[in-house]
């Protein structure tokens, strides 16, 4: 666990390493964000009776006391997606926030784990990283090598054997805040992946709410797709999203599919749980706020 002056240090070693934070969220929870004034825990969100979208491990963070903390990651996992990888979408949503390792300074304790705190038996104090020695080796180069290269995370193999921890899997940053809350003033950006539901982009439903709330921070929709067929998957896979989400196997066997699609839930056909749970999220939290008939201001 990372405290008091040695958070300060943590930071500047992210930002020597050119390392940003994100943390990724469905329509209705960004909403809610903005109206508390940052990056919320799951506790403030409820407390404050504000909309955010159920998680299969709402229950496991209740029961590993980190239903108060707030959470941030060191990648973009949504990227790996747009990048053409066999992946799904981040299942946390198709908001990111990219934020300035200083929204650090705000708590009182930082814990960088090598896995999940929504898994079962979680013990956060446990299996935080203790030392920023420890925080260093999760990279793959010296910070001498400068951005992008500096930012690169080992992958999930490297990671268990340098840790030594076969659970080690992609890290996750976990905050006690005292308000709860990481600021907004620490974003950087905010990206939007490209969905479109009913004529409107959900990037036109989140400058709306900025403009609500009367934040100043720059949007973008994500642009970079190195194989130009994976930026027309959102859409094709949001369209067959409803109350019944479709299994990898329908549309792997789905004719009105794209091929490219139907080869990608071919590809990924061992990720069917990872699937069900984005496409749940993603319904729940964000197609139907946006399919409701409601447009933005």
């Amino acid at each position: 666990m990372i405290t008091g002056n040695t958070i300060q240090q943590l930071v500047n070693l992210f930002e020597e390493r050119h390392v940003s934070l994100y943390h990724a969220c469905q329509l209705i929870d960004f909403e809610s964000y903005l109206a508390l004034g940052g990056v919320p825990s799951r506790a403030l969100l409820e407390s404050s009776q504000a909309k955010f979208t159920s998680f299969q491990t709402d229950a496991e963070d209740r029961a590993n006391r980190v239903w108060d903390k707030v959470f941030v990651n060191l990648t973009d996992f949504g990227s790996l997606f747009a990048r053409g990888a066999k992946n799904v979408p981040n299942p946390y949503g198709p908001i990111l926030f990219k934020m300035h390792p200083s929204a650090l300074l705000e708590a009182a304790d930082v814990a960088v784990c090598l896995w999940s705190a929504g898994a079962k038996g979680f013990n956060r104090e446990r299996e935080a990283l203790k030392t920023l020695e420890e925080i260093n080796r999760l990279f793959i180069y010296s910070s001498n090598y400068g951005a992008p290269e500096s930012i690169y995370i080992k992958y999930r193999t490297q990671l268990a054997q340098e840790f030594g921890k076969q659970r080690a899997q992609d890290p996750e940053i976990s905050c006690t805040v005292p308000n709860e809350v990481l600021s907004t003033q620490h974003v950087s950006f905010v990206g939007v992946d490209p969905y479109v539901v009913n004529n409107q982009k959900l990037l036109d439903w989140v400058n709306a709410i900025t403009r609500r709330y009367n934040i100043q921070f720059p949007l973008y929709e994500r642009s970079h797709f190195p194989e130009r067929t994976r930026r027309n998957f959102y859409n094709e896979i949001a369209d067959r999203i409803g109350k019944e989400i479709p299994t990898l196997s329908a549309l792997a066997s789905d004719n009105t599919c794209s091929q490219p699609l139907r080869d990608w839930a071919e590809q990924i056909s061992q990720l069917g749980w990872q699937f069900q749970r984005y496409a749940t999220y993603l319904y729940d939290g964000t197609l139907k706020p946006m399919r409701s008939g409601t447009t933005p201001d």
